[in-house]
């Protein structure tokens, strides 16, 4: 069916484009056409971004700084000091391959920002973590460097760390915000990641949003039940910090070293490039980092 569907599509494409190769006035028509279609897509990113971006800068309004201070990330896990605990109810993941509306990339001046558009029945969610709650999706961001990830393991830093943020709507839920962290290693290169970075060229600028040929999350983020670690920290993505408990999954994935070298080409306001853009380690303090099995 998709294959038709495809086939249709790009059928009458193909035959402008041919007709076009013969006529320079029709190429011209055509670049000038396809231009504008670039235009509008990267303005209908932008403008959805912008909506979304409202709902997390009001929540950062209401946190105060102690709050953030009490449990500073990023954090160094040292395997040998974790608890081992059973995750006493499955992870339960929802709609993460439902195909969304819309998928939305932006880079903000300090990191790469993913977010979708899709109907509120359909929102990508997880439940299992806390009794009777779920955590909606809200957004993914990136950080990135030659062994610069911000969480590390027996101090091992990773070249990419992709931050999958979620959030709950229950007023009085102990944790408001839950996010996973996905680790990255330079081995080989990565079909499923290059979704993501095969688009970075086109928000090279900071302030640039464009949407993407949509594609489920469940591809990316990647689903799982135990084999990860919990603490108590904090979610930055470059304009909004908030408190939240992290799920770090200890399996870890590859990318190549040219698909890294393309998150580094990304600009900040100041128009330098974004070579690394992790936190600093902290310490962890009296806190606690659990492992479920």
């Amino acid at each position: 069916m998709l294959a038709l569907l495809w086939s249709i599509l790009t059928t009458p494409i193909a035959l402008i484009m041919s007709y076009a190769a013969e006529s320079k006035l029709l190429m011209v028509l055509v670049s000038c056409t396809m231009a504008l279609i670039f235009i509008l897509n990267i303005q209908a990113g932008c403008t959805i971004c912008n909506g979304l971006i409202e709902s997390l800068s009001s929540i950062n309004c209401h946190i105060s700084k102690r709050q953030l201070e009490r449990q500073p990330s990023p954090i160094n896990i040292v395997r040998s000091l974790v608890h081992q605990r059973r995750q006493p109810c499955p992870l339960f993941w929802h709609n993460y391959y439902e195909l969304p509306q819309a998928v939305l990339l932006e880079n903000n001046g300090s990191t790469v920002i993913m977010r979708i558009a899709c109907a509120p029945e359909l929102t990508p969610h997880l439940s299992g973590i806390e009794p009777s709650e779920n955590y909606y999706f809200e957004e993914a961001t990136f950080k990135w460097g030659m062994l610069e990830s911000e969480h590390s393991i027996d101090s091992l830093k990773f070249a990419l760390e992709m931050q999958v943020l979620h959030r709950t709507n229950l007023a009085n839920a102990n944790c408001k915000f839950l996010t996973i962290s996905y680790l990255f290693s330079i081995l080989e290169h990565n079909k499923i990641l290059g979704q993501v970075v095969d688009n970075l060229e086109a928000i090279v600028v900071p302030g640039s949003c464009i949407e993407l040929p949509p594609f489920d999350l469940g591809s990316l983020v990647r689903p799982f039940d135990s084999g990860y670690y919990t603490y108590h920290g904090t979610y930055d993505n470059g304009g909004t910090v908030l408190p939240t408990k992290w799920l770090i999954y200890s399996r870890t994935f590859g990318m190549s070293l040219t698909q890294l070298r393309r998150f580094g080409e990304l600009c900040t306001h100041d128009g330098s490039r974004i070579a690394g853009n992790a936190r600093k380690t902290q310490p962890l303090g009296n806190r606690c980092v659990q492992y479920q099995n």
